[in-house]
């Protein structure tokens, strides 16, 4: 990649790993099966770009900026999604994807991010941390949820049927009206200190 501009492209099986980018723009570009690892990424920007069973880790950013990207069947781990967004893009709740469709996202974090309402349905997000994020009405039915935090988020109206393996504290989120079904909704006792009689 010797451009700084690309727009509109595809770019498919592309394989990258330990390299550097800087001040590189990506708009409303399609990745296929590509593979990045260990990549540094400074003053980028990534916009409208549609990313398919792709496998992103152990990215580091610095001042780069995302905002409507999709991921459909891809592996993504451990970035942190806030940090990919202008203060007052946040603020305004612009979000750095507009969807995940059926993809890996393990040890990621979403902190202060304006969810009410988004899909994650059907994802896998193990290891995930979400802090102070509006969740209502948020969809995590389907997903696997082994090892995943909330702390102080608006889970109000969720939807966690079918959901499976969470754990987190009642008390330490807002979940009125938020949905859950059984056997796996009584983990959320166990975060009340209740003991739980199985016979």
């Amino acid at each position: 990649m010797a451009k700084k501009e690309y727009a509109g492209e595809e770019f498919s099986a592309l394989r990258l790993e330990e390299g550097d980018f800087r001040g590189v723009l990506f708009e409303d570009c399609l990745f296929t099966d590509c593979r990045f690892q260990g990549l540094s990424f400074q003053g980028c920007r990534f916009t409208g770009c549609h990313f398919a069973r792709c496998r992103l880790g152990g990215l580091s950013f610095d001042n780069v900026q995302a905002m409507g990207n999709s991921f459909e069947d891809c592996a993504v781990l451990g970035i942190d999604w806030a940090a990919l967004l202008d203060p007052r893009k946040q603020d305004l709740g612009f979000l750095p994807f507009d969807s995940f469709a059926r993809c890996t996202l393990h040890h990621c974090l979403f902190f202060h991010l304006e969810l009410g309402k988004f899909s994650f349905a059907g994802c896998d997000l193990s290891g995930s941390f979400f802090e102070d994020c509006r969740l209502g009405g948020a969809d995590f039915s389907g997903c696997l949820l082994r090892g995943a935090a909330f702390s102080h988020n608006d889970l109000s109206g969720a939807d966690f049927r079918g959901a499976a393996e969470y754990g987190f504290s009642i008390e330490g989120n807002q979940v009125k009206g938020a949905k859950f079904s059984m056997p796996e909704a009584v983990s959320l006792l166990y975060g009340l200190g209740l003991e739980i009689d199985g016979g």
